[in-house]
């Protein structure tokens, strides 16, 4: 084999060359990261702002259906559905689309003597519960007489909402917007600083349902069901520049 011997000379300034490139390289990052280092920091303000909307609901929720104990399991069940069949008839009597009425429960649980040392089973507890949405709300009343008559007795939650709060929430964030930048403006003045642009908007919404409590039964206090009014509720934190 034939071998090729380089100078030692030309390995050396090779190396120079190498070393010089690589250092080279680190130089012209440094200045970058120093500028980094030193670079401005934006000044701000951050403040939050709140915006509230009231107006009256337009539709209600209703939670309701049947609940039956009996020793026979099949027997707790046949009961239940003769009880819910009626309750969906007294819905679509009303003229409530089917497209509003869906289940939210339906259950079967079992009941022991727990006071017995071997805890036998006394019998089935079945419960069938319906959500339901109405409008109007002034209707709420005598829909849920007629359930409780048809045979529901298992009322667990009537609630009243918006359906479309659309406006409300444009109103709401107005406020909100407008709180905010008057407290930054007041801390801008207090602080002797001028107001900038903002920086940063985040933004959080709620609509609560107004809650009503549950009718157990049947009776004169189930024919008025105050609805109350619902709050739009918006949130907002900006960030805001300052000079």
């Amino acid at each position: 084999m034939q071998r090729t011997w380089v100078p030692l000379a030309v390995v050396l300034g090779l190396l120079v060359m190498v070393g010089a490139v690589l250092s080279g390289t680190a130089s012209m990052r440094l200045p970058q990261a120093a500028a980094q280092d030193t670079g401005t920091v934006q000044r701000s303000i951050s403040v939050s702002g709140e915006g509230r909307v009231s107006l009256p609901p337009d539709t209600a929720t209703l939670t309701l259906g049947a609940e039956v104990f009996d020793p026979d399991a099949a027997a707790a069940q046949r009961e239940v559905q003769r009880r819910m069949e009626a309750i969906l008839s007294v819905f679509r009597q009303a003229g409530i689309p089917e497209s509003k009425v869906k289940t939210v429960v339906y259950s079967m649980s079992v009941e022991r003597d727990w006071n017995q040392p071997t805890t036998p089973v006394i019998g089935y507890r079945v419960t069938h519960l319906v959500e339901v949405q109405l409008q109007p709300v002034e209707r709420t009343g005598d829909l849920l007489d007629r359930a409780v008559q048809a045979g529901a007795n298992a009322v667990t939650n009537i609630s009243f909402s918006v359906s479309n709060p659309a406006a409300a929430l444009r109103q709401a964030r107005e406020l909100a917007v407008r709180d905010a930048r008057e407290k930054a403006a007041q801390l801008a003045q207090l602080s002797g600083v001028a107001l900038g642009a903002p920086l940063r908007i985040v933004e959080s919404t709620s609509s609560p349902p107004v809650p009503v409590p549950a009718v157990g039964a049947g009776g004169p206090e189930a024919k008025a069901v105050p609805a109350g009014e619902a709050t739009i509720v918006v949130t907002v934190s900006i960030d805001y520049a300052i000079q």
